[in-house]
Protein backbone atom coordinates (compact mmCIF):
# COMPACT_ATOMS: atom_id res chain seq x y z
CA UNK A 1 0.00 0.00 0.00
CA UNK A 2 1.09 3.50 -0.73
CA UNK A 3 -1.42 6.27 -0.37
CA UNK A 4 0.29 10.04 -0.70
CA UNK A 5 -1.20 10.37 3.35
CA UNK A 6 1.56 7.55 3.79
CA UNK A 7 3.93 9.57 1.57
CA UNK A 8 3.65 12.43 3.76
CA UNK A 9 3.41 11.25 6.68
CA UNK A 10 6.37 8.96 6.42
CA UNK A 11 8.56 11.52 5.64
CA UNK A 12 8.16 13.25 9.15
CA UNK A 13 8.74 10.23 11.63
CA UNK A 14 11.11 7.97 12.63
CA UNK A 15 11.05 4.96 11.29
CA UNK A 16 11.30 2.36 14.56
CA UNK A 17 14.72 1.06 13.17
CA UNK A 18 16.55 3.22 15.34
CA UNK A 19 17.67 5.61 12.71
CA UNK A 20 19.17 8.69 14.55
CA UNK A 21 20.95 12.44 13.18
CA UNK A 22 24.47 12.01 12.76
CA UNK A 23 26.82 14.04 14.74
CA UNK A 24 23.88 15.44 16.87
CA UNK A 25 24.53 16.56 20.43
CA UNK A 26 23.72 12.66 22.48
CA UNK A 27 20.33 13.71 24.25
CA UNK A 28 16.87 12.00 24.96
CA UNK A 29 15.27 11.03 21.55
CA UNK A 30 11.69 13.11 22.67
CA UNK A 31 10.84 15.64 25.14
CA UNK A 32 8.96 13.95 27.58
CA UNK A 33 9.63 13.02 31.33
CA UNK A 34 6.61 10.16 31.28
CA UNK A 35 8.47 6.19 30.84
CA UNK A 36 4.73 5.42 29.89
CA UNK A 37 3.87 8.18 27.46
CA UNK A 38 7.91 7.51 25.71
CA UNK A 39 6.97 3.74 25.41
CA UNK A 40 3.60 4.21 23.40
CA UNK A 41 5.21 6.77 21.61
CA UNK A 42 7.71 4.27 19.99
CA UNK A 43 5.59 1.73 19.43
CA UNK A 44 3.39 4.43 17.78
CA UNK A 45 6.53 4.89 15.69
CA UNK A 46 7.00 1.21 14.98
CA UNK A 47 3.27 0.56 14.13
CA UNK A 48 3.50 3.25 11.69
CA UNK A 49 6.84 2.19 10.41
CA UNK A 50 4.49 -1.55 9.51
CA UNK A 51 2.09 0.98 8.18
CA UNK A 52 -0.15 -0.15 10.37
CA UNK A 53 -2.77 3.10 10.53
CA UNK A 54 -5.05 2.03 13.25
CA UNK A 55 -2.49 0.78 15.82
CA UNK A 56 -0.11 4.25 15.38
CA UNK A 57 -2.83 6.23 16.18
CA UNK A 58 -4.11 4.58 19.79
CA UNK A 59 -0.69 4.78 20.63
CA UNK A 60 0.07 8.42 19.66
CA UNK A 61 -3.02 9.13 21.63
CA UNK A 62 -2.04 7.58 24.52
CA UNK A 63 1.32 9.06 24.63
CA UNK A 64 -0.49 12.22 24.55
CA UNK A 65 -2.81 11.15 27.64
CA UNK A 66 0.22 9.81 29.53
CA UNK A 67 1.97 13.53 29.13
CA UNK A 68 -0.02 16.33 27.41
CA UNK A 69 2.96 17.87 27.27
CA UNK A 70 4.43 15.56 24.89
CA UNK A 71 4.55 17.78 21.93
CA UNK A 72 5.58 15.19 19.56
CA UNK A 73 2.79 13.30 20.67
CA UNK A 74 0.55 15.64 20.94
CA UNK A 75 1.35 16.44 16.68
CA UNK A 76 0.93 13.23 15.88
CA UNK A 77 -2.31 11.99 17.53
CA UNK A 78 -3.51 15.27 16.08
CA UNK A 79 -2.81 14.26 12.69
CA UNK A 80 -4.36 11.13 12.55
CA UNK A 81 -7.07 12.83 14.20
CA UNK A 82 -8.11 15.32 11.74
CA UNK A 83 -9.54 12.68 9.42
CA UNK A 84 -11.99 11.43 11.76
CA UNK A 85 -12.83 14.63 13.81
CA UNK A 86 -11.48 17.62 12.15
CA UNK A 87 -13.14 20.16 14.83
CA UNK A 88 -11.44 18.33 17.96
CA UNK A 89 -8.32 18.19 15.92
CA UNK A 90 -7.93 21.66 14.68
CA UNK A 91 -7.31 23.45 17.95
CA UNK A 92 -4.56 20.67 19.01
CA UNK A 93 -3.03 21.19 15.87
CA UNK A 94 -2.99 25.34 16.60
CA UNK A 95 -1.18 24.79 19.47
CA UNK A 96 1.39 22.67 18.47
CA UNK A 97 2.02 25.53 15.34
CA UNK A 98 2.54 28.38 18.48
CA UNK A 99 4.56 25.98 20.70
CA UNK A 100 7.92 27.04 22.22
CA UNK A 101 10.41 24.77 20.51
CA UNK A 102 13.27 25.73 22.72
CA UNK A 103 13.19 23.21 24.59
CA UNK A 104 13.40 20.41 22.43
CA UNK A 105 15.72 18.18 20.80
CA UNK A 106 17.20 19.09 17.40
CA UNK A 107 15.33 16.08 15.48
CA UNK A 108 12.02 17.27 17.09
CA UNK A 109 12.53 21.19 16.26
CA UNK A 110 13.48 20.15 12.66
CA UNK A 111 10.32 17.59 12.75
CA UNK A 112 8.20 20.67 13.87
CA UNK A 113 9.71 23.33 11.74
CA UNK A 114 9.06 21.38 8.91
CA UNK A 115 5.30 20.43 8.97
CA UNK A 116 4.43 24.19 10.54
CA UNK A 117 5.90 25.34 6.80
CA UNK A 118 4.16 22.30 5.09
CA UNK A 119 0.49 23.43 7.03
CA UNK A 120 1.26 26.91 6.52
CA UNK A 121 1.89 26.29 2.48
CA UNK A 122 5.36 26.96 2.27
CA UNK A 123 6.45 24.27 0.02
CA UNK A 124 9.98 26.07 -0.69
CA UNK A 125 10.59 27.00 2.90
CA UNK A 126 10.20 23.10 3.66
CA UNK A 127 12.58 22.24 1.58
CA UNK A 128 14.41 24.78 2.45
CA UNK A 129 14.46 23.50 6.03
CA UNK A 130 15.43 19.78 3.87
CA UNK A 131 17.84 21.00 2.33
CA UNK A 132 20.03 22.79 5.11
CA UNK A 133 19.85 19.45 6.30
CA UNK A 134 20.98 16.81 3.81
CA UNK A 135 24.03 19.60 3.75
CA UNK A 136 24.66 19.14 7.30
CA UNK A 137 24.14 15.65 7.81
CA UNK A 138 24.59 14.05 4.31
CA UNK A 139 25.09 10.33 5.26
CA UNK A 140 21.73 10.74 7.95
CA UNK A 141 19.28 8.10 6.57
CA UNK A 142 16.20 9.80 8.36
CA UNK A 143 17.54 12.99 6.34
CA UNK A 144 18.06 11.45 3.05
CA UNK A 145 14.30 9.55 3.71
CA UNK A 146 13.01 13.40 4.07
CA UNK A 147 14.79 14.37 1.03
CA UNK A 148 14.05 11.60 -0.95
CA UNK A 149 10.21 11.40 0.36
CA UNK A 150 9.82 15.31 -0.82
CA UNK A 151 11.60 14.44 -4.13
CA UNK A 152 9.59 11.99 -4.66
CA UNK A 153 5.82 14.18 -4.20
CA UNK A 154 7.31 16.46 -6.55
CA UNK A 155 7.74 14.30 -9.27
CA UNK A 156 11.22 14.03 -10.17
CA UNK A 157 11.82 10.43 -9.82
CA UNK A 158 15.12 9.96 -11.56
CA UNK A 159 16.32 11.86 -8.20
CA UNK A 160 13.91 10.54 -5.69
CA UNK A 161 15.31 7.11 -7.04
CA UNK A 162 18.87 7.93 -6.69
CA UNK A 163 18.24 9.29 -2.85
CA UNK A 164 16.69 5.88 -2.05
CA UNK A 165 19.42 4.13 -3.54
CA UNK A 166 22.08 5.91 -1.78
CA UNK A 167 19.61 5.28 1.60
CA UNK A 168 19.65 1.74 0.72
CA UNK A 169 23.55 1.96 0.94
CA UNK A 170 23.38 3.65 4.16
CA UNK A 171 21.04 1.26 5.43
CA UNK A 172 20.03 -1.91 3.86
CA UNK A 173 17.06 -2.68 5.98
CA UNK A 174 15.53 1.20 6.19
CA UNK A 175 12.23 -1.04 4.98
CA UNK A 176 10.39 1.81 3.78
CA UNK A 177 12.68 2.53 0.80
CA UNK A 178 12.52 -0.69 -0.64
CA UNK A 179 8.42 -0.24 -1.07
CA UNK A 180 9.09 2.98 -2.23
CA UNK A 181 11.72 2.40 -4.73
CA UNK A 182 9.03 -0.41 -5.96
CA UNK A 183 6.30 2.20 -6.59
CA UNK A 184 8.52 4.68 -8.04
CA UNK A 185 9.97 2.00 -10.80
CA UNK A 186 6.46 1.19 -10.96
CA UNK A 187 5.36 4.67 -11.73
CA UNK A 188 8.23 4.41 -14.74
CA UNK A 189 6.70 1.16 -15.96
CA UNK A 190 9.74 -0.44 -14.91
CA UNK A 191 7.79 -3.50 -13.34
CA UNK A 192 10.40 -6.28 -12.98
CA UNK A 193 13.01 -4.20 -11.44
CA UNK A 194 9.27 -2.96 -9.14
CA UNK A 195 9.10 -6.69 -8.48
CA UNK A 196 12.62 -6.95 -7.41
CA UNK A 197 12.21 -4.15 -4.81
CA UNK A 198 8.99 -5.51 -3.31
CA UNK A 199 10.35 -8.84 -2.67
CA UNK A 200 13.24 -7.39 -0.85
CA UNK A 201 10.43 -5.53 0.91
CA UNK A 202 9.30 -8.70 1.43
CA UNK A 203 12.19 -10.82 2.17
CA UNK A 204 13.39 -8.23 4.91
CA UNK A 205 9.61 -7.91 6.74
CA UNK A 206 8.05 -11.60 5.66
CA UNK A 207 6.00 -10.84 8.62
CA UNK A 208 4.59 -7.45 8.01
CA UNK A 209 1.06 -7.35 5.76
CA UNK A 210 2.47 -4.50 3.98
CA UNK A 211 5.38 -6.28 1.74
CA UNK A 212 2.38 -8.85 0.49
CA UNK A 213 0.06 -5.71 -0.25
CA UNK A 214 2.74 -4.13 -2.50
CA UNK A 215 3.54 -6.97 -4.36
CA UNK A 216 -0.08 -7.77 -4.98
CA UNK A 217 -0.92 -4.01 -6.27
CA UNK A 218 2.05 -5.04 -8.67
CA UNK A 219 0.33 -8.42 -9.91
CA UNK A 220 -2.57 -7.25 -9.87
CA UNK A 221 -1.44 -4.18 -12.45
CA UNK A 222 0.39 -6.88 -14.39
CA UNK A 223 -2.61 -9.48 -15.28
CA UNK A 224 -0.80 -12.54 -12.57
CA UNK A 225 -3.97 -12.65 -11.26
CA UNK A 226 -3.79 -16.15 -9.32
CA UNK A 227 -0.08 -14.64 -7.87
CA UNK A 228 -1.62 -11.22 -6.83
CA UNK A 229 -4.81 -13.15 -5.38
CA UNK A 230 -2.46 -15.32 -2.97
CA UNK A 231 -0.34 -12.55 -2.39
CA UNK A 232 -3.13 -10.25 -0.49
CA UNK A 233 -4.86 -13.10 0.89
CA UNK A 234 -1.25 -13.52 2.72
CA UNK A 235 -1.13 -9.96 3.76
CA UNK A 236 -5.34 -10.29 5.64
CA UNK A 237 -4.05 -14.05 7.40
CA UNK A 238 -1.09 -11.78 8.54
CA UNK A 239 -3.59 -9.22 10.12
CA UNK A 240 -7.53 -9.78 9.59
CA UNK A 241 -7.49 -6.27 9.60
CA UNK A 242 -5.28 -4.62 6.83
CA UNK A 243 -8.42 -3.05 5.09
CA UNK A 244 -6.15 -1.72 1.48
CA UNK A 245 -5.81 -5.78 1.07
CA UNK A 246 -9.30 -6.43 0.85
CA UNK A 247 -9.89 -2.99 -1.66
CA UNK A 248 -7.35 -4.26 -3.55
CA UNK A 249 -8.86 -7.78 -3.53
CA UNK A 250 -12.01 -6.20 -4.44
CA UNK A 251 -10.48 -4.18 -7.53
CA UNK A 252 -9.35 -7.67 -8.75
CA UNK A 253 -12.37 -9.12 -8.96
CA UNK A 254 -13.82 -6.14 -10.24
CA UNK A 255 -11.89 -6.47 -13.53
CA UNK A 256 -12.25 -9.81 -14.09
CA UNK A 257 -16.17 -9.63 -13.37
CA UNK A 258 -16.57 -12.15 -10.58
CA UNK A 259 -19.48 -10.80 -8.28
CA UNK A 260 -19.89 -13.92 -6.43
CA UNK A 261 -16.12 -13.54 -5.35
CA UNK A 262 -16.57 -9.60 -4.53
CA UNK A 263 -20.03 -11.24 -2.37
CA UNK A 264 -17.99 -13.83 -0.49
CA UNK A 265 -15.02 -11.05 -0.43
CA UNK A 266 -18.00 -8.52 1.52
CA UNK A 267 -18.75 -11.02 4.43
CA UNK A 268 -15.41 -12.12 5.03
CA UNK A 269 -14.45 -8.29 5.20
CA UNK A 270 -17.78 -7.83 7.90
CA UNK A 271 -17.04 -10.66 9.79
CA UNK A 272 -13.30 -9.16 10.30
CA UNK A 273 -14.90 -5.96 11.52
CA UNK A 274 -13.76 -4.00 8.30
CA UNK A 275 -15.23 -0.11 8.65
CA UNK A 276 -18.85 0.58 6.82
CA UNK A 277 -17.06 2.72 4.31
CA UNK A 278 -14.95 -0.44 3.31
CA UNK A 279 -17.98 -2.93 3.63
CA UNK A 280 -20.30 -0.41 1.18
CA UNK A 281 -17.47 0.33 -1.32
CA UNK A 282 -16.74 -3.84 -2.18
CA UNK A 283 -20.65 -4.27 -1.83
CA UNK A 284 -21.55 -2.20 -4.47
CA UNK A 285 -18.89 -3.23 -6.67
CA UNK A 286 -20.20 -6.79 -6.23
CA UNK A 287 -23.84 -5.40 -6.63
CA UNK A 288 -22.92 -2.96 -10.13
CA UNK A 289 -20.36 -5.91 -11.42
CA UNK A 290 -23.23 -7.98 -11.36
CA UNK A 291 -25.47 -6.02 -12.84
CA UNK A 292 -22.57 -5.22 -15.72
CA UNK A 293 -22.66 -8.68 -16.65
CA UNK A 294 -26.11 -8.59 -17.54
CA UNK A 295 -25.75 -5.35 -18.96
CA UNK A 296 -29.12 -4.80 -16.92
CA UNK A 297 -28.75 -1.20 -18.26
CA UNK A 298 -31.98 -0.04 -17.29
CA UNK A 299 -31.94 -1.65 -13.46
CA UNK A 300 -28.65 0.30 -13.23
CA UNK A 301 -30.27 3.27 -14.10
CA UNK A 302 -33.45 2.47 -11.76
CA UNK A 303 -31.01 2.46 -8.82
CA UNK A 304 -29.55 5.88 -9.71
CA UNK A 305 -30.13 7.77 -6.36
CA UNK A 306 -29.20 4.80 -3.89
CA UNK A 307 -26.45 4.08 -1.48
CA UNK A 308 -24.23 3.38 -4.09
CA UNK A 309 -24.71 5.38 -7.82
CA UNK A 310 -26.80 8.16 -6.08
CA UNK A 311 -24.64 12.02 -5.87
CA UNK A 312 -21.12 10.28 -6.94
CA UNK A 313 -20.82 8.51 -3.57
CA UNK A 314 -19.29 5.78 -5.02
CA UNK A 315 -16.89 6.36 -8.01
CA UNK A 316 -17.32 2.93 -9.56
CA UNK A 317 -20.81 2.84 -9.33
CA UNK A 318 -21.66 5.95 -10.65
CA UNK A 319 -19.45 5.51 -13.32
CA UNK A 320 -20.83 1.88 -14.59
CA UNK A 321 -24.58 4.27 -14.16
CA UNK A 322 -23.43 6.99 -16.38
CA UNK A 323 -22.32 4.07 -19.11
CA UNK A 324 -25.47 2.74 -18.59
CA UNK A 325 -26.83 6.43 -19.40
CA UNK A 326 -24.40 6.44 -22.39
CA UNK A 327 -25.76 3.11 -23.48
CA UNK A 328 -29.86 3.68 -23.24
CA UNK A 329 -29.31 7.13 -24.76
CA UNK A 330 -30.10 8.99 -21.91
CA UNK A 331 -27.86 11.81 -22.39
CA UNK A 332 -29.51 14.10 -19.81
CA UNK A 333 -28.31 12.01 -16.96
CA UNK A 334 -25.04 10.70 -18.48
CA UNK A 335 -24.55 14.85 -18.00
CA UNK A 336 -25.60 15.25 -15.05
CA UNK A 337 -22.90 12.20 -13.62
CA UNK A 338 -20.57 14.20 -15.77
CA UNK A 339 -21.05 17.44 -13.53
CA UNK A 340 -21.61 15.49 -10.34
CA UNK A 341 -17.84 14.26 -11.33
CA UNK A 342 -17.21 17.66 -12.11
CA UNK A 343 -18.47 18.98 -8.65
CA UNK A 344 -16.52 16.50 -6.83
CA UNK A 345 -13.58 17.41 -8.43
CA UNK A 346 -13.57 20.82 -7.57
CA UNK A 347 -14.21 20.39 -3.98
CA UNK A 348 -11.05 17.53 -4.19
CA UNK A 349 -9.16 20.23 -5.11
CA UNK A 350 -10.10 22.45 -2.80
CA UNK A 351 -9.45 20.28 0.52
CA UNK A 352 -6.13 19.27 -1.31
CA UNK A 353 -7.23 15.39 -1.73
CA UNK A 354 -4.35 14.41 -3.93
CA UNK A 355 -6.01 10.87 -4.49
CA UNK A 356 -8.96 12.25 -4.96
CA UNK A 357 -8.24 14.75 -7.76
CA UNK A 358 -6.07 11.84 -9.59
CA UNK A 359 -9.20 9.88 -9.83
CA UNK A 360 -11.75 12.15 -10.37
CA UNK A 361 -9.73 13.99 -13.05
CA UNK A 362 -9.80 10.51 -14.82
CA UNK A 363 -13.19 10.12 -14.46
CA UNK A 364 -14.60 13.18 -15.89
CA UNK A 365 -12.39 12.68 -19.24
CA UNK A 366 -13.38 9.20 -19.19
CA UNK A 367 -17.35 9.88 -18.74
CA UNK A 368 -17.04 12.71 -21.45
CA UNK A 369 -15.03 10.70 -24.14
CA UNK A 370 -17.60 7.40 -23.12
CA UNK A 371 -20.42 9.41 -23.93
CA UNK A 372 -18.50 11.25 -27.11
CA UNK A 373 -17.71 7.86 -28.55
CA UNK A 374 -21.26 6.47 -28.40
CA UNK A 375 -22.42 9.72 -29.72
CA UNK A 376 -20.42 9.03 -32.95
CA UNK A 377 -18.04 11.21 -32.54
CA UNK A 378 -14.63 9.37 -32.22
CA UNK A 379 -12.33 11.74 -32.89
CA UNK A 380 -13.15 13.93 -29.69
CA UNK A 381 -13.89 11.10 -28.03
CA UNK A 382 -10.10 9.90 -28.64
CA UNK A 383 -8.92 13.50 -27.30
CA UNK A 384 -10.91 12.90 -24.43
CA UNK A 385 -9.51 9.22 -23.71
CA UNK A 386 -5.94 10.04 -24.50
CA UNK A 387 -5.84 12.93 -21.96
CA UNK A 388 -7.12 10.36 -19.20
CA UNK A 389 -4.26 8.29 -20.46
CA UNK A 390 -1.62 11.09 -20.08
CA UNK A 391 -2.70 11.71 -16.44
CA UNK A 392 -2.88 8.44 -14.99
CA UNK A 393 0.24 6.89 -13.93
CA UNK A 394 0.71 2.97 -12.93
CA UNK A 395 2.03 3.50 -9.07
CA UNK A 396 -1.30 2.33 -7.52
CA UNK A 397 -3.20 -0.40 -8.77
CA UNK A 398 -6.65 1.86 -8.90
CA UNK A 399 -5.39 4.31 -11.06
CA UNK A 400 -2.89 1.55 -12.78
CA UNK A 401 -5.43 -0.63 -13.48
CA UNK A 402 -8.09 2.54 -14.70
CA UNK A 403 -5.58 3.48 -16.77
CA UNK A 404 -5.50 -0.14 -19.19
CA UNK A 405 -9.32 -0.20 -18.63
CA UNK A 406 -9.25 3.16 -20.46
CA UNK A 407 -6.77 2.19 -23.30
CA UNK A 408 -9.41 -0.57 -24.08
CA UNK A 409 -11.60 1.90 -24.58
CA UNK A 410 -9.60 4.06 -25.84
CA UNK A 411 -8.37 1.06 -28.87
CA UNK A 412 -12.31 0.47 -29.05
CA UNK A 413 -12.67 3.89 -30.02
CA UNK A 414 -9.62 3.87 -32.61
CA UNK A 415 -10.84 1.23 -34.20
CA UNK A 416 -14.21 2.42 -34.51
CA UNK A 417 -13.03 5.89 -36.08
CA UNK A 418 -11.16 3.40 -38.59
CA UNK A 419 -7.50 4.20 -37.08
CA UNK A 420 -6.59 0.42 -37.08
CA UNK A 421 -3.15 1.04 -37.07
CA UNK A 422 -3.02 2.96 -33.70
CA UNK A 423 -5.42 1.00 -32.32
CA UNK A 424 -3.26 -2.13 -32.82
CA UNK A 425 0.21 -0.63 -31.52
CA UNK A 426 -1.62 0.76 -28.46
CA UNK A 427 -3.07 -2.99 -27.73
CA UNK A 428 0.46 -4.52 -27.99
CA UNK A 429 1.58 -1.86 -25.30
CA UNK A 430 -1.28 -3.29 -23.11
CA UNK A 431 -0.60 -6.62 -24.17
CA UNK A 432 3.50 -6.25 -23.07
CA UNK A 433 1.54 -4.50 -19.62
CA UNK A 434 -1.24 -6.96 -18.70
CA UNK A 435 -1.68 -9.63 -21.46
CA UNK A 436 -4.80 -11.27 -19.13
CA UNK A 437 -6.64 -8.04 -20.11
CA UNK A 438 -6.08 -8.17 -23.41
CA UNK A 439 -7.38 -11.67 -23.57
CA UNK A 440 -10.40 -11.02 -22.15
CA UNK A 441 -10.65 -7.76 -24.42
CA UNK A 442 -10.21 -9.67 -27.37
CA UNK A 443 -12.88 -12.68 -26.57
CA UNK A 444 -15.33 -9.80 -26.14
CA UNK A 445 -14.59 -8.71 -30.02
CA UNK A 446 -12.70 -5.79 -28.51
CA UNK A 447 -15.68 -4.27 -27.21
CA UNK A 448 -16.38 -2.30 -24.30
CA UNK A 449 -18.97 -0.06 -25.62
CA UNK A 450 -20.32 -2.14 -28.56
CA UNK A 451 -19.21 0.91 -30.99
CA UNK A 452 -19.26 -0.48 -35.01
CA UNK A 453 -16.81 0.28 -37.31
CA UNK A 454 -16.09 3.80 -38.93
Amino acid sequence: MMRWFWLTLAAVVLVAVGATLVALPQAPEWTTSSRAALAEFEAGDEALSKVYFVEAREHFERAYEYDPEFLLAKWRFAQFLQDDNPQQATPILDDVMTADLANLTARERFLIEYWRAMRRNLPAEAARLVDECVVTYPDDPYILAVKASETWRYGNLEEAEHLYQRLLKIDPNWVVAYNALGYIKMTQGRFPEAEEHFKSYRFIAPDQANPHDSLGELFITTGRYDDAEASLETAIKIKPDFWASYIHLAILKTYIGDSDALRNLVESARAAGSPDGVVLEMECRARYVEMAGREAWREILAQRSGECAGGFRNGHAAIITHRAACLTHDWKTARKIEAEAAEHLSNARRIGDEDAVTALQAAVLQMEGVRLAIEGDYATAEKQLRAVDEQLGYMQVQFGMYKLFNRTILIETLFAGGNDAEGHQLLAEVRRINPSMVEEFEASGFKVLGLGRG
